[in-house]
């Protein structure tokens, strides 16, 4: 048996590292191409999770919730910790601004609050009983809620735009006339900021050619089951030029194993047909109160 010498060992041993370093080179060649090849499927997955929702739309809350001690804090706390989230928020103290210049106590103490919050735009409660009602009084009602920021030498003590309920489906120039001549108060107003946004309440598809004369419309309020029976993504089909900036949906009566990925889906559904929407599962005073699965919603709407 032969003995390497001294030089031998000494070229073994290059060789033996040379191999090793060429293996460490090779296998942090393939870490590079396996994070390269994963990564970018990662990311697009993550992506895909995350947008996989439809377009943003506002949240929208008919708050007809009288506002004793705690009794808005269901909606401020979604409101505080969804800052990316818009809402919309209707306040209804007495089947408008109510008798007097300044709604009760409770009013104006929690108003503000609301206010507050730079995601939040409250409107006014105000019904046109399908153009049939005295315009004067809507005037009355419109300048009533406008003045609050005045009356009550508090600038957080106010709306920013008004929310016109019972307004008609079928056309009239007459019912176009009013509902602009109610538009163009709004909007003229300085009470209500320097853009006054309007919303119509119809409850259903109205003629087209209302949707110019304001900035969003109720086009649905109803039952899930309604919804569900107009098949969806088809409901809308019925308004020429429209677009879902100008379109809000309301839908209650939610069932309540409506949960998870069913009411993911419902609301991406809605998310994808209008800008403002409202889903509660609650069946009866819907908005008086916020069902169990009122910050699962809120949630699905910040995604």
């Amino acid at each position: 048996m032969s003995t390497a010498t001294s030089d031998e060992k000494h070229v073994n041993r290059r060789s033996i590292l040379r191999s090793k370093r060429g293996r460490i080179i090779l296998a942090v060649i393939a870490f590079i191409v396996i994070c390269a090849a994963v990564i970018p499927a990662v990311v697009v997955t993550t992506l895909r999770k995350k947008n996989n929702m439809g377009p943003k739309s506002k949240v929208f809350v008919p708050l007809y919730v009288y506002p004793a001690p705690g009794a808005w804090t269901p909606l401020e706390n979604v409101i505080s910790t969804h800052p990316d989230v818009n809402f919309t928020v209707v306040i209804n103290p007495g089947n408008g601004p109510g008798p007097d210049q300044l709604p009760d106590a409770n009013y104006t103490r929690e108003i503000p609050n609301l206010a507050s919050y730079a995601n939040v735009r409250l409107l006014g409660y105000v019904h046109t009983s399908y153009a049939q009602r005295n315009i004067s009084l809507l005037r009355r009602d419109i300048a009533t809620y406008a003045a609050w920021p005045t009356v009550s030498s508090n600038p957080h003590l106010a709306v920013r735009g008004i929310f016109f309920d019972e307004t008609p489906q079928q056309f009239s120039d007459q019912a176009l006339g009013y509902l602009q001549n109610l538009t163009d108060l709004v909007k003229g107003l300085k009470g209500f900021g320097p853009n006054g946004f309007v919303v119509h309440n119809p409850g259903a598809i109205p003629d087209s050619r209302y949707l110019s004369s304001a900035d969003s419309t109720v086009v649905f309020e109803g039952t899930y089951g309604m919804f569900q029976e107009r098949q969806r993504a088809q409901l809308f089909a019925g308004i020429p030029n429209s677009t879902r900036g100008q379109l809000c949906a309301v839908i209650h009566s939610v069932p309540e194993s409506q949960d998870g990925s069913a009411l993911r889906g419902l609301v991406k559904d809605a998310r994808n047909m209008a800008d403002e929407i409202f889903i509660t599962h609650l069946d009866t005073d819907y908005y008086a109160n916020f069902g169990g699965k009122w910050t699962e919603f809120v949630d699905l709407m910040a995604e």
